[in-house]
Parts: structure tokens; C-alpha cells; sequence
């Protein structure tokens, strides 16, 4: 892989994590199925004792939890590498803002969840472009708000 090949990569990398943002947030399943995650993808949230895959059970699972949440997800500074042509890691700084409504609280009580992490990803580049492979999201803090 030639230099400018490698930063296109990484771009392209970069493109297909704001995917993620964006269409998490705004409930967009289909597209956050079909563009952004590999079929045999895997989700690891330790801190709820999380590690499912495939793709298609991983995605109901986040479908479930969010429910009527309302999310904003931010990722910044981004270490990539890339280790081949067709693959690459990722760690990415990250915070999550979480909004649970009455009808569909966290753990019983909690409207609302500040966390502050990273996520370790890996990714692979199929016919369609680059999709996240594995994703593992560990939180340095976690700060929840019980207002019920």
C-alpha cells in the first residue's frame, strides 16, 4: 500500500465511523446495517457484560436497548492503523450522552447517562468499502442522572 493509498484508507475509515454516529442517533438500522458493519461483526460493552454477534442479533440487541432513547455519540482523535490492504484497528476517544424517557428507564430510575470512553475497533475493507469488524466500548466514567 503506497502512502496516499494508506491515508485514503484512513479517511475512508474516519467517513465510516461518522456513519456510525449519525446513524445510530438518528435510528437509521437499516443503514447502520448495511453500511457500516461486517457481517460477522461483534459488539463487546464489558460494563453490561455484552459480547454479541452476529451482526443481525447485535443490531436487535441495540435496537431493544435504545428503544425511545434519545442519543448524541461523539468520537474524537482517532488512532488508526492500518495493517493490511483489507484491514485496519481503531481507537477511537469518545462520549455518549444517553436520554431515557419514563416509560423506558436505565436500571429502573436513570433519565439520563454521560459516559466518557474509547472504542477499540477493528475493520475490514469488503466489495462495498470499509466496515467495522469488532467494536469494544470501555467507559473511564460513567455518569448517571435519576430523575424518576
Amino acid at each position: 500500500m503506497t502512502p496516499l493509498e494508506r491515508l485514503v484508507a484512513i479517511e475512508e475509515i474516519k467517513q465510516l465511523k461518522a456513519k456510525y454516529f449519525y446513524a445510530y442517533d438518528n435510528k437509521l438500522w437499516d443503514m447502520w446495517r448495511d453500511e457500516v458493519w461486517a457481517p460477522d461483526a461483534r459488539l463487546e460493552v464489558p460494563e453490561m457484560g455484552r459480547d454479541i454477534a452476529p451482526r443481525d442479533a447485535m443490531i436487535a440487541w441495540v435496537i431493544e436497548q435504545s428503544a425511545d432513547q434519545v442519543s448524541v455519540h461523539h468520537g474524537h482523535t482517532p488512532i488508526i492503523e492500518i495493517t493490511s490492504d483489507t484491514t485496519a484497528t481503531g481507537l477511537w476517544a469518545m462520549e455518549d450522552r444517553l436520554y431515557r424517557s419514563k416509560e423506558h428507564p436505565l436500571n429502573g430510575d436513570t433519565a439520563y447517562v454521560l459516559g466518557f470512553g474509547h472504542y477499540h475497533e477493528t475493520y475490514v475493507k469488503l466489495d462495498v468499502g470499509w466496515r467495522i469488524r469488532s467494536t469494544r466500548l470501555t467507559r473511564l466514567r460513567t455518569e448517571y442522572v435519576k430523575i424518576f
